[in-house]
């Protein structure tokens, strides 16, 4: 829990210094993309970017994110069945022996 708490006020200050730094820059700049090409603040330009680049980043640790858990437990589920054979397998043998020793 306190590392959740750690990591989510590294997170509000990050953009807090982020968003100091860009009211600093006020200069227009033309952004050139694929489609158009706009003028837009360097502040807002570099608040877009960041912010699209960290829910990118987000997106991508949730998409490994799930699919190791599936993979976790998946390999629990194989698991699990594995411990019912072997399980069924010893009882199956004790059950043999006694039998044979009667």
């Amino acid at each position: 829990m306190m590392k959740f708490v750690i990591s989510i006020l590294l997170i509000i200050i990050i953009f807090a210094i982020s968003i100091a730094i860009g009211s600093a820059n006020d200069q227009i700049v033309t952004f050139n993309y694929l489609i158009a090409k706009t003028e837009i603040r360097l502040s807002v330009l570099l608040a877009i970017l960041f912010g699209s680049g960290f829910i990118v980043g987000w997106v991508l640790t949730g998409v490994f994110f799930l699919k190791s858990k599936f993979q976790h437990s998946s390999t629990k589920r194989k698991l699990n069945k594995l411990q019912k054979k072997y399980d069924e397998g010893v009882t199956n043998h004790q059950q043999t022996n006694l039998t044979k020793t009667n």
